[in-house]
């Protein structure tokens, strides 16, 4: 493994990683990271969560990176935001540990920010070969993100490639400052006449390795996390008739999904390998968002994440 040194002088680029899955996809991801061919000066920040636990042989691995611990367990939207707020750097760059940059993903960033975006994401690539059920997971997620996309102003970027100029960030700290979600920040950037660009020249591979029990329950979870908050703001008889429409929203996303695809002309055969499994999740999230609605409640269980390596 290449030894990263800690970056002295002046930071062009503080990368935050989110972890989403587990300490494996994070190692994998740090240790791209590690690889990134670049002229610039840059810094990997790891903000962690209440539920990832032993992780002195994670900082011993990698000395050179920033692991910022909060109390309590915290959001991906509010680990962005402690992400940020401990960036050195005159640009900040989001990604997930499900997520392996590209060796010129840094240097292509600092490239970009030459212009005047304040704000500019990439493409979200899959990385091969990989499962129908991982297909799957990413099809629903990151189709929109998938090669080609074309060059240009956006509102719309991925939380899993996406960069800002730190001191227009600090300059809107009220839009992100409880949870960084990345189409507020966007439109509030847009709003006081910034630039939000999309550029097919900045890549990160995603790869999620799931077990299908594992999947179902994200899914689920986190579509009765979402609505929740919306059933717990209506009275009964409102909370009722908002939730008639949720069996048919997994008909809804194929649907919306095929277009995209047929416009970007490629991975067909994945997809429809990927159709049953795309089927099942967007199934459970449908079920979770019915329940959620219903009772006003999210889900208070936490599901444990599998790190046979890392956890022993």
């Amino acid at each position: 493994m290449r030894v990263v040194k800690p970056p002295t002088g002046a930071i062009d680029l503080s990368v935050v990683v989110v972890v989403q899955v587990n300490k494996a996809h994070l190692d994998r991801c740090l240790e791209a990271l590690t690889h990134s061919e670049t002229s610039g000066n840059f810094e990997v920040i790891i903000p962690l969560d209440e539920s990832l636990s032993r992780m002195a042989r994670f900082e011993a691995r990698y000395p050179a990176w920033h692991f910022v611990r909060n109390p309590g367990i915290r959001s991906a939207g509010q680990l962005r935001s402690d992400g940020i707020r401990a960036a050195r750097g005159r640009l900040v760059a989001l990604t997930e540990d499900r997520c392996i940059p590209a060796t010129d993903w840094v240097q292509r960033i600092l490239d970009a920010h030459a212009a005047t975006p304040l704000a500019i994401g990439g493409i979200v690539d899959k990385a091969r070969p990989d499962e129908p059920l991982n297909w799957s997971a990413y099809f629903l997620d990151h189709l929109h993100y998938m090669p080609p996309v074309a060059r240009g102003r956006t509102l719309a970027l991925s939380a899993l490639n996406a960069s800002y100029k730190l001191e227009a960030l600090h300059a809107i700290a009220d839009a992100w400052r409880d949870g960084f979600a990345v189409n507020v920040v966007n439109g509030t950037l847009a709003a006081r006449g910034g630039t939000v660009w999309l550029s097919p020249d900045i890549r990160v591979y995603q790869r999620h390795d799931q077990e299908l029990e594992q999947a179902l329950w994200e899914r689920y979870s986190h579509g009765r996390r979402i609505s929740s908050a919306r059933g717990a703001a209506l009275p009964p008889a409102r909370r009722i008739a908002r939730a008639l429409p949720a069996p048919a929203l997994p008909f809804l996303r194929i649907a919306r999904l095929l277009p995209v695809l047929l416009r970007k002309r490629r991975r067909g055969w994945q997809f429809l390998a990927a159709l049953p499994g795309i089927a099942l999740l967007a199934g459970a999230a449908a079920w979770g968002e019915l329940l959620g609605l219903t009772t006003g409640r999210p889900e208070t269980r936490m599901q444990e994440r599998p790190d046979p390596e890392y956890d022993r």
